[in-house]
């Protein structure tokens, strides 16, 4: 399935506080990382924006540590029901801290 077809996907990339780029993958994507923020789905600041915020002003990141940010707060009604809000903050083909880091610690 093609993930951009889905009803609840909100395009930010480009869109969010960056002070930078992530590099290009050099390599094929072989493994899945799945992260979590662990933050509860109505605290302030458990969305995207705010994400991208600590990832870059307060741990000097590029941009936002995350390809994909699924907003429970943020209900969207799609044809197939209440669905969270999914976020699409970078290109996939780019190689974001997250997953940089969680890939090279296995």
């Amino acid at each position: 399935m093609n993930f951009t077809i889905l009803h609840q996907l909100v395009d930010k990339r480009g869109k969010l506080i960056s002070k930078g780029a992530y590099s290009k993958r050099t390599k094929a994507i072989t493994h899945r990382v799945w992260h979590h923020s662990l933050t509860k789905k109505d605290l302030g600041g458990s969305d995207a924006a705010s994400f991208a915020g600590y990832h870059v002003n307060t741990l000097g990141w590029p941009g936002i540590g995350y390809t994909f940010v699924i907003e429970p707060k943020n209900v969207i009604n799609t044809p197939n029901g209440k669905r969270a809000r999914i976020v699409y903050t970078n290109d996939i083909d780019r190689r974001t801290y997250h997953v940089g880091i969680a890939i090279s610690s296995l």
